[in-house]
């Protein structure tokens, strides 16, 4: 299965096992638990980039 690389952005592949999430492009390597905290840490992060500065209200 695919996944999308935190590092370089590229296509990262998820084992058969759904424990190891490996990018043949930078080397990017975490186990499946952790890859997920640290998409999530970056999705929060973009969330928070968007959020429009409403001075005034």
């Amino acid at each position: 299965m695919d996944a999308k690389c935190p590092e370089c952005e590229g296509v990262a592949v998820l084992d058969d096992d759904v424990t190891v999430v490996r990018c043949p492009h930078c080397g990017f390597e975490k186990g499946y638990e952790e890859y997920l905290e640290i998409m999530k840490d970056l999705a929060v992060n973009m969330a928070t980039d968007y959020i429009p500065d409403r001075s005034g209200l």
